[in-house]
């Protein structure tokens, strides 16, 4: 272990990662010897993990009225529904069949058993009992959760980590108030009492040490399942963290602190769920303060989204089921009555992301000019500082790399290294010191950041300063009334000798290198020429990698477990001080 990296990376940390970490630790090893500890299972069919009628009957017409996110056509999932007879399961894009099934053990990797403990499905199959009469889908997810119930061991298990559990009771609440009318007494006391179990362990074991993205999970989990049994603890709990989150994660300008635009639509549609169940409930009342903060958060995610209804992939960001954006939009509109405002030209200053947009939305760019995340919390963050999308043609053209996956994953590295993002790399040094799947110690700096337009044209200028702050970069990116873009960059450090710049086009883009260092590139019909540009009087070094294994480079994530060779355009100039660099993107 490098001591100083490690001090470096605990630094920012808040005090309570640093206690509860070690803590959280230490009790799951002690649950691993003596699982008695854990908890004392509630007694099927006890007063305490009782549900109220009016319960089911609310969380059943908000799930119905106002999630429209989670009522996506089941057509799309019926391959899921179908493989649970059999024990397969999808997730991550990747398939498995497990038989015998064992919960306690460990498949795949971390975040694919995480899925596989959400138990994302059992909605899905009840909606396929109550809209479909489907019985038989329905009885193979009820032996999952009743198998889950009798084998899953707290230490031994990923499905009793605070984070699934918390995913899970939201989704086995949901399906209960489904079908509970219909489904036999025996089963549902049994699962009620497993619910009620699993919420009070939660409880006690509230990520304080992941905060972020985890500590939401486990505080809508507490709303939702103490609005379902009345639970007076969980729910005071959950609302006053609800508040204190919504206060710290969601910045002025709506968007989320993790400056992640997947983990965004993850928070936008945990507050919104949380939120519509405590109106319903009489638990608050309509809160204008808290619906501007909503609102904003949906404003956000619009303008983060393409006119194909995908997301834009910087930091860790893919484009799953959960986080589309448009149904999630379609919520907020029935939750908070909002709509997004215009997308032509918008600036996130505080999240640092700066945007132009033609009025159909054919022609776009979101430029990232922020910080790499909250600073005690960068698990999520990569070198992406300056980088951007460019869609041009109503087709994505310059993407992001995305990411692959998490702990496990050969491409975890790459992702969140400076190469990967359409940014410059100075000396081969990374922007952010990144190390293991999820740290950064030194952070990069952002200095400056600023958009401005008149319709037509568009003109972007941020600088920042590297971790070791030896090397300042400054970017400004023009376009110009006939379509045409410039990047232009500066270095300033007395010891930089090398820039290279990178330009990661969609893999439907072909490209073929024409006299000098200029790249043709094709989009069907389409065309444009990448030319770079020096004020120095040298040669600039051109080089196009698609899909390399060996150092790895040239590879598209658009969702987890995804992978396309893509081609990467690498323009390596010589550098003196504050004379400019950089590339037109020239139609033709």
């Amino acid at each position: 272990m490098n001591l100083p990296l490690l001090l470096r990376t605990l630094k920012p940390l808040r005090w309570e990662q640093l206690v509860y970490r070690p803590w959280r630790v230490a009790q799951f090893k002690l649950y691993q010897r003596l699982p008695q500890l854990a908890y004392r299972p509630t007694a099927i069919g006890s007063v305490e993990s009782a549900v109220a009628p009016q319960s089911m009957e609310t969380i059943r017409w908000v799930v119905n009225e106002q999630f429209l996110h989670l009522k996506q056509p089941l057509a799309e999932f019926d391959a899921t529904l179908q493989d649970l007879s059999q024990r397969r399961f999808m997730f991550l894009n990747r398939r498995l069949t497990i038989q015998p099934m064992d919960w306690n053990q460990r498949y795949e990797n971390h975040l694919w058993n995480y899925q596989l403990h959400y138990f994302q499905f059992a909605a899905l199959a009840a909606r396929a009992l109550v809209e479909q009469g489907e019985v038989s889908i329905w009885q193979s997810c009820q032996k999952l959760i009743e198998h889950w119930i009798e084998e899953a061991k707290p230490g031994r298990s990923d499905g009793w980590d605070a984070y699934p559990i918390s995913l899970r009771v939201v989704n086995w609440i949901y399906a209960y108030a489904m079908i509970a009318e219909t489904e036999d007494e025996r089963f549902l006391a049994k699962w009620r009492a497993s619910i009620f179990d699993q919420l009070g362990f939660l409880h006690r074991h509230l990520e304080y040490h992941l905060q972020a993205n985890h500590l939401l999970k486990n505080v809508k989990a507490l709303i939702v399942g103490g609005l379902f049994f009345q639970n007076e603890s969980w729910l005071a709990e959950g609302k006053r963290l609800m508040w204190r989150e919504l206060d710290e994660q969601v910045l002025p300008d709506g968007g989320h602190y993790e400056r992640s635009p997947m983990y965004h639509a993850q928070a936008l549609a945990d507050f919104l769920e949380s939120y519509a169940l405590l109106l319903a409930f009489g638990q608050i009342q309509g809160d204008e303060s808290v619906e501007s903060r909503l609102c904003a958060m949906a404003d956000f995610l619009s303008a983060m989204s393409y006119a194909d209804g995908s997301l834009a992939v910087f930091n860790d960001s893919a484009n799953t089921v959960e986080t589309r954006p448009r149904p999630i939009l379609e919520s907020a509109k029935r939750i908070v009555k909002t709509i997004a405002g215009k997308k032509d030209s918008k600036t996130f200053p505080q999240t640092g992301y700066y945007l132009w947009a033609s009025a159909d939305e054919g022609e776009k760019i979101i430029v990232d000019a922020g910080a790499p995340s909250v600073a005690y919390n960068t698990a999520h963050a990569h070198c992406d500082l300056l980088s951007y999308e460019l869609w041009l043609e109503g087709q994505p053209f310059i993407v992001d790399s995305g990411v692959n996956g998490y702990g496990g994953d050969p491409f975890r590295e790459y992702c969140r290294s400076t190469r990967a993002h359409n940014t410059v790399m100075f000396d081969e040094i990374e922007q952010s010191e990144i190390w293991s799947t999820f740290r950064m110690a030194r952070q990069a700096k952002v200095l400056e950041a600023e958009a401005s337009n008149d319709g037509t044209t568009w003109h972007f200028r941020g600088k920042f300063a590297r971790y070791d702050r030896r090397v300042v970069h400054q970017r400004k990116i023009s376009r110009n009334t006939i379509g045409d873009w410039t990047v232009t960059d500066f270095a300033w450090g007395d010891k930089v000798a090398k820039a290279s710049s990178f330009v990661h086009l969609h893999p439907s883009v072909l490209t073929e290198q024409m006299d000098g260092a200029k790249i043709l590139c094709r989009l069907g019909d389409f065309r444009v020429v990448l030319e770079p540009f020096s004020e120095q009087d040298a040669a600039i070094d051109t080089k196009i990698v698609v899909g390399c294994q060996s150092s790895i480079q040239g590879w598209y994530f658009p969702d987890f477990g995804v992978s396309f060779p893509n081609a990467t355009i690498q323009f390596d100039y010589p550098v003196v001080s504050g004379k400019a660099f950089g590339y037109r993107i020239c139609r033709i």
